[in-house]
Order: structure tokens, then sequence, then C-alpha cells
């Protein structure tokens, strides 16, 4: 078993290979302009990499070519920054402070934060299509098909067109569940089923379990996001607290309480688990990288 220091020491080194390899290849475009500066700072301003540690570590089970794992990591966390940039835009959840940072448009404003969301979203499929991606053509379109759809009007967009719809308004749990599967969900599912459908040895049974454990880990996720909004400090999170109370939107706390929206952290948890366990190979960071996710207090 993989004992906690030595997950930690893995943790450091792919947040740490993922950091270098994004500035990297930013680096080599070698621009000195606004929106570089903008699309730079959002995407290289810290972050815990979770989304990225999730393609490294499902990429472990069947020990996938790291190299090969660098471009869809990278894909992942590239989306991820562009849905920050835009969610904290004054038009959207209007937050100033992202990751203890002043927000894109806070720093660069409204106008240059709009296009570094955009140049972001267009680089992620750059990498994905780059000549040093030594995979298939094929696995490549697979790759571009399966994360446009989790990230377009039937993933990310849809869950936050919905949650914007639904500011201000009474909901029940489960359009709440319906907004998070989309919002947060989709993307968190992409970074598991792409590192694993170009793995060697991908299994159809596998895959499976895959896809159903990502789908709880995203609602775990929110859950405990929801959790943290209502317990934790602004000094904490790296953004502010309390925002979803301020615009009176919809989360699992607000509208099932806090003693229950723990009990469902628990649940959700406890099924995660069980899911890994019927997951042949190496799911040692896996199931680390989980409780760590679980455990989180920021």
């Amino acid at each position: 078993m993989m004992m906690n220091n030595s997950y930690d020491a893995w943790q450091i080194s792919h947040q740490d290979r993922i950091n270098k390899f994004l500035k990297k290849k930013l680096g080599k475009k070698n621009a000195q302009n606004t929106i570089h500066d903008a699309t730079t700072y959002t995407l290289l301003n810290g972050g815990k990499r979770f989304r990225a540690l999730l393609t490294y570590a499902i990429g472990e089970i069947d020990s996938t070519n790291k190299n090969k794992l660098d471009f869809i990591a990278a894909s992942i966390e590239i989306i991820h920054a562009y849905s920050l940039t835009h969610d904290d835009l004054p038009d959207m959840d209007d937050d100033s402070l992202r990751r203890g940072l002043p927000s894109c448009h806070i720093k660069y404003g409204t106008p240059q934060a709009i296009l570094a969301g955009d140049g972001l979203q267009s680089l992620a499929f750059e990498f994905l299509t780059s000549p040093t991606f030594k995979i298939d053509d094929g696995e490549k379109i697979n790759l571009i098909s399966q994360l446009s759809k989790a990230i377009g009007i039937e993933g990310m967009v849809f869950g936050q067109s919905l949650d914007m719809e639904c500011s201000n308004k009474k909901i029940n749990i489960k359009l709440l569940e319906k907004i998070q599967r989309n919002k947060t969900g989709k993307l968190i599912h992409a970074a598991c089923i792409m590192p694993y459908t170009i793995s060697n040895f991908c299994d159809t049974s596998v895959q499976t379990s895959i896809s159903k454990l990502s789908i709880l880990l995203g609602q775990l996720y929110q859950i405990i996001d929801d959790i943290l909004d209502s317990t934790s400090t602004s000094k904490n999170l790296g953004k502010t607290m309390g925002k979803d109370q301020e615009a009176n939107k919809a989360t699992y706390v607000s509208i099932v309480g806090i003693t229950e929206s723990k009990k469902i952290k628990e649940n959700l948890y406890l099924e995660i688990k069980r899911l890994v366990k019927k997951i042949p190979g190496n799911t040692q960071a896996l199931t680390h990288l989980i409780h760590k996710i679980y455990s989180r207090d920021y």
C-alpha cells in the first residue's frame, strides 16, 4: 500500500509535472502582449490541479505512458481555468478573488478576461492535436469528441446556464444535482475517461466502473464545496466565502441543511470506495487522491 507520505510525494511531483509542462508549452509561444499575460496569469496562478492528478491516477491503473497523459491533463486544466475565468465575471458569479489572488477581470479588465477564457478553450484543443502528442489520429479525434461533449451545451456550459437561470429561485435536490452533474461533474468525468480510453488494456466493464466513479466523485466534490462555502473562510478557500448565499444560489446546504449534506457526503465516499475496489490494476494513487478530496478543507 502507498503510505500517506509516499502519496504526498506523488501528489507534489505530479503537480510540479503538470505545472512545468504547461509553463514550457506556453513559454514556447514567447508572446509579449496583454492576452498572453492574462491567459498565463489565469492558468499558472496555482490551484490544486485535482483534475490533472485524477488523470495521472487513472493512468497509473495500467501504467499508461505519462508523456501521453501530460497532454490530456493539460487540456483538462486549461478548460478548468477557462471556466473559472468566465465564472468570476461580473455577469456570472461576480467574484473578485480566485486562488487567493485578484480574479482575471479584476487584474486585466472584463473584456480581456472574456477573451482569455475564449483563448484558453481553444488552447485546450490545440494541445490535443499537437504533433508531439504521440497517439493515433483516431484516438485524438475520440479525445476531442469526449472533451467537447463534456464542456459544451450538453455538459459544463449547460450546467452553468441552468445555474444562472436558477439564481434567486427555490429548486429541489433533483434539479440541483442536474446542475452540478453538468457544471462540475462532466469535466471530472472527462478527466477520468479520457486517460483510460488511450490505455493499452482498456476494458469495457472497467471503463463503466470508472465512469460511475467519476460521476459520484463530481457530486462529492461539489457537496464539499457547498459545505466549505458555508463553514470555511475566504482566506482558507482562496475565494470569497459565502458567495452562493449572497447570490441566493441553491446548494446542497441551502436545500437539505448542513447535517444532511454531510450524510450525503459520507454515503458518496463509501460508494466511491466500493467502486474503486472493483477496478483491477494499480489504484493506490487513485484511492489516496479520493481520500484527499473527501477530507479537503479548501
